[in-house]
């Protein structure tokens, strides 16, 4: 009698398959550390170049940058989930949607443009914000980032996961240089916001390169029904759960897509307030002391810096895993590593060396919230941690943590309001904000996990009983159902 199939289905993965799964989230990490260095480099060049206030200023405009680009990584969310289900059989069908995204994107980056024009000094004003040129550059910017993600999640869901650590430097590089270039001779925050503009360019062609050389992946043989007959002649693939049902197939691409985008942008809108307003807040209520605060905010974004490269990764791999019935759960903990211990390393260089670190980087201006970059680096940590469980979960279809991390915003902001704009005060509110929110998104990852095994046991006592008893799953995930 051959071997119990359910135990060929719990065979340890090969060394190549761990390799292949340390892969790519290391080359993306790595990757992110490299763009992460030069970033910390122009910090570096740009905060001797300008006084404390225009960094400040600068500060202000790469957060607004950021919080707007939130559309783009939703619209990137959207691209991998769709692109990974294999939608579409012939090689037209499968283009036609893309090009039409792009030809969609080319549109909202024209009427971004003419709205960032026509709006960036009433919006300046009631910001007290002393460069509207900075703001209609970041809105603009920000949509040409749109077409940057477009592109980017194609090639995470081809699965080139070393073709999109070169994107990422080659976007990176360009744009940090020409930000030092446009600073260093002498056109300031604007300037900056030029070369934002243009690093984002170069970085959506590399882009649009690199996908015209990335063929599309066929589909898993591992896509199977809850019905499909257990293997009964000791061959099955050692990764190989039971699979879940297929979902039915989407009316059109562009209504998934739009769906899709919908549900990532609810959830990335707070994540990246919870990521960026604590510099715009800090500069509302102590526009003397922004310089010091965005300083420490800087330094202590590599964590998060880190888990956006990395989740580059866990997107694809967790969906693609969970779509052919395989546990993702390992894809997880490998992506929550690469993103704990940078912060942790950094918590511990700024417990002993903070205002050193921040002397060497920045100079000896922006040093007075040298005390709090502990406390901040340990809040980063855990908002990197909470945007890893966010990318699982998104994968998943799990669409309540989008109240989550809306309800968890809110009370960031009005504990951040109530610090007064106070370094250390900010600092704490913040990990005290982030480990709440943490907490609240990792008891969801716990409960998609028991709804998993639950639902695995049913079914292999199902389709046990189909053939004679019922057979108990042993193993610590199941198949997967489908979680909305």
């Amino acid at each position: 009698m051959g071997p119990d199939p359910m135990w060929s289905l719990m065979a340890k993965p090969s060394r190549e398959a761990v390799t292949g799964l340390l892969a790519g989230p290391a080359a993306l990490a790595i990757a992110g550390m490299l763009v992460n260095g030069c970033n910390l480099l122009m910090n570096l060049i740009v905060a001797r170049a300008l006084d404390s206030d225009s960094y400040g200023a600068l500060s202000v405009q790469v957060s607004i940058f950021l919080i707007l680009s939130v559309a783009g990584n939703a619209l990137l969310i959207a691209v991998v989930q769709h692109e990974t289900s294999g939608s579409g059989d012939s090689r037209r069908e499968r283009w036609y949607w893309i090009r039409r995204l792009r030809g969609a994107c080319g549109v909202g980056i024209g009427l971004a443009t003419v709205a960032a024009l026509a709006l960036c000094r009433p919006v300046a004003a009631l910001m007290s914000y002393p460069h509207p040129v900075a703001i209609a550059e970041a809105t603009i910017g920000a949509a040409l980032w749109t077409l940057l993600c477009v592109e980017r999640g194609l090639i995470q869901a081809r699965g080139a996961y070393q073709r999109l650590a070169v994107n990422f430097v080659v976007e990176g590089f360009v744009r940090i240089g020409l930000v030092i270039i446009f600073v260093v001779c002498g056109m300031g925050v604007n300037g900056a916001g030029l070369g934002i503009i243009i690093g984002v360019i170069v970085g959506a062609e590399h882009a649009r390169w690199a996908v015209s050389r990335t063929p599309r992946p066929p589909r898993a043989a591992a896509q199977r029904r809850w019905s499909a007959p257990l293997p009964t002649d000791g061959a099955a693939p050692a990764t190989g759960p039971i699979p879940m049902p297929i979902p039915a197939p989407r009316p059109s691409a562009r209504q998934s897509v739009i769906a899709d985008t919908a549900v990532a942008f609810g959830a990335l809108v707070p994540l990246a307030l919870l990521q960026n307003m604590d510099v715009v807040i800090v500069g509302w209520l102590n526009p003397t002391g922004v310089g010091g605060y965005a300083a420490i905010s800087t330094a202590c974004k590599v964590p998060v810096f880190v888990g956006l490269a990395v989740a580059n990764f866990l997107l694809p791999e967790a969906t693609r895993r969970r779509t052919e019935g395989r546990p993702a759960g390992g894809t997880l903990a490998v992506a929550l590593a690469f993103v704990v211990a940078p912060g942790l390393l950094l918590a511990l260089v700024g417990l002993v060396g903070a205002k050193w670190l921040l002397e060497t980087v920045f100079g000896p201006h922006l040093t007075e919230a040298a005390p709090a970059l502990w406390v901040l680096a340990l809040s980063m940590t855990l908002l990197a941690v909470t945007l890893m469980f966010t990318t699982y979960l998104l994968g998943a279809g799990v669409r309540r943590v989008v109240w989550v991390l809306t309800v968890a915003s809110v009370a960031t902001a009005v504990a951040l309001v109530s610090a007064g704009g106070d370094a250390m005060a900010t600092a704490v509110a913040a990990l005290v904000a982030e480990s709440l929110t943490a907490l609240a998104v990792g008891l969801l990852v716990v409960r998609l996990h028991h709804s998993d095994r639950r639902e695995g046991v049913m079914a292999a006592r199902a389709a046990g009983g189909a053939r004679g008893p019922a057979v108990t799953d042993p193993r610590p995930e199941g198949g997967f159902p489908a979680h909305v």
